[in-house]
């Protein structure tokens, strides 16, 4: 659930910016952002590790907070982040396209502030995307294994504690895990992908 708001938070942001600017560099950003995707878990989790273990600039900074990212649930999030970002920023910025930029100005020549026309007009129009970019980075969180294997064995999460028991104790002590999480996990989508349809229909 934090990685996906995190996500949420970040992500939106830097999606508006790709979808309304044009830069140098931002096919480059784009890549970065798609590299998750692309690049093994594990090694996902070895890199992350690399960057935030204790002993690093980064690692000694976060420390200062009483923040540390090996075997604890800031751990958890960041992995689960890294992982799931993509699937927020890519959907946030097809809703964002699909925004007519005229229907911004028409908001901006009346008098409405940016800030006014992105929270009352923009946002609302591409919340539905998003929404769906949020149910895609949960689903990708809450199924990550290999990078937290590496970089947060513990606390465990559902599919690290599948894996324990499947691994130590067989099928049989894993499947109970199995089911719970794949119930929660479907009554969730069909939860979202419900509240997702009757918004769209709203806004229609």
């Amino acid at each position: 659930m934090w990685a996906t708001i995190l996500g949420c938070l970040l992500g939106v942001p830097l999606a508006y910016l790709l979808a309304r600017s044009e830069f140098k560099g931002k096919s480059f950003v784009e890549s970065i952002i798609n590299l998750p995707v692309a690049i093994p878990h594990v090694a996902a989790g070895i890199a992350l590790l690399s960057l935030l273990n204790p002993r690093t600039t980064v690692g000694k900074f976060f420390s200062l907070f009483h923040i540390t990212f090996t075997d604890t649930i800031y751990g958890v999030i960041i992995a689960m982040l890294f992982v799931s970002l993509s699937f927020v920023i890519g959907a946030a910025i097809t809703g964002f396209d699909n925004v007519e930029e005229d229907i911004e100005m028409v908001s901006r020549s009346l008098g409405a502030s940016p800030s006014y026309t992105f929270w009352h007009i923009t946002l609302p129009l591409a919340f539905p995307a998003i929404l769906r970019g949020a149910v895609l980075a949960f689903a990708r969180s809450i199924s990550e294994v290999g990078a937290l294997l590496v970089i947060a064995y513990y606390p465990k999460t559902a599919p690290i504690i599948m894996l324990d028991r499947f691994e130590q104790y067989g099928l049989t002590s894993a499947r109970p895990v199995t089911v719970l999480v794949i119930v929660v996990s479907l009554i969730l989508f069909f939860v979202l992908f419900y509240l997702s349809k009757r918004y769209a229909e709203s806004r229609c």
